[in-house]
């Protein structure tokens, strides 16, 4: 399989609420395809757990974008000024790796 670049996967784990933002950015984008996996049970300490509880409402959900080297580096840009842009500290993690094998 011939590749015209190189490709990353783009991972940012978020906070429920924030999905709207998340699509705009995505919207004003070229990204073609992406998923979002919504409802995540997660732990992020001993002890502390984000479970939709009516101790602590609400979803994480992770975004999966797969995409060339430069419009991956441009979201992560773009989500980067978002997070910085909220005024609370809520689930906003972003990650990069490299792809082996893509098959597009």
């Amino acid at each position: 399989m011939e590749l015209k670049g190189e490709y990353k996967e783009l991972r940012l784990l978020f906070d429920g609420s924030l999905e709207e933002l998340i699509l705009e950015e995505l919207k004003n984008s070229d990204v073609i395809k992406y998923a979002i996996i919504p409802k995540l049970k997660v732990s992020w300490q001993k002890g502390i757990k984000h479970l939709n509880t009516h101790v602590w409402p609400g979803e994480d959900e992770i975004l999966l974008v797969i995409a060339e080297k430069e419009r991956c580096y441009e979201l992560v840009e773009k989500f980067s000024n978002l997070k910085e842009s909220l005024e609370y500290n809520i689930t906003f993690d972003i990650s990069v790796r490299a792809l082996e094998y893509i098959n597009i």
